[in-house]
């Protein structure tokens, strides 16, 4: 399971990928479509999976980006499906993003050097792995309760 979604246009690939590498050598496991995807798979079935299974969406708001139909199903998909969305920007202001994106705090690359935009990346990769555990804690309290649940059903 990907710790988070990239959701970018491909005229934004090299920031994607720049985001893809600073997060993986931040401890995370991100899911972009262009690695992560192994040759010969079906592209709608791994990006819909991988949607599925990640609580965090990035999504890399380019003016480009915006206007792409498959990035706005990725981000509609997202919000619709309860997902933490993330907007990126950087050739435009936050408060030209679309829909219901503009609700969401954006991380404003905006005349950030390369370094900047990396520390900015790091303190999101910490923010997501810090949400792992709170996670894990839900879960083991659910697995908890049915464990309760079906020893009280024996009785």
């Amino acid at each position: 399971m990907p710790d988070c979604f990239i959701s970018y246009t491909s005229k934004d690939r090299k920031l994607a990928t720049f985001v893809f590498n600073t997060l993986k050598a931040n401890g995370l496991d991100p899911f972009l479509a262009a690695v992560s995807i192994r040759a010969g798979a079906d592209w709608s079935g791994e990006i819909r999976d991988a949607m599925q299974s990640t609580r965090w969406v990035i999504f890399l708001a380019s003016k480009a980006a915006c206007k792409s139909d498959f990035v706005q199903q990725e981000v509609g998909a997202a919000y619709f499906g309860g997902k933490t969305v993330v907007p990126v920007v950087w050739d435009m202001s936050p408060s030209d993003l679309p829909g219901w994106t503009k609700r969401a705090q954006a991380l404003d690359f905006r005349g950030a050097t390369r370094s900047q935009i990396a520390g900015r990346i790091q303190g999101l990769a910490k923010e997501i792995r810090g949400s792992r555990g709170s996670g894990l804690l839900i879960a083991a309290a659910i697995i908890g309760g049915l464990v309760w649940l079906a020893g009280r059903s024996d009785s």
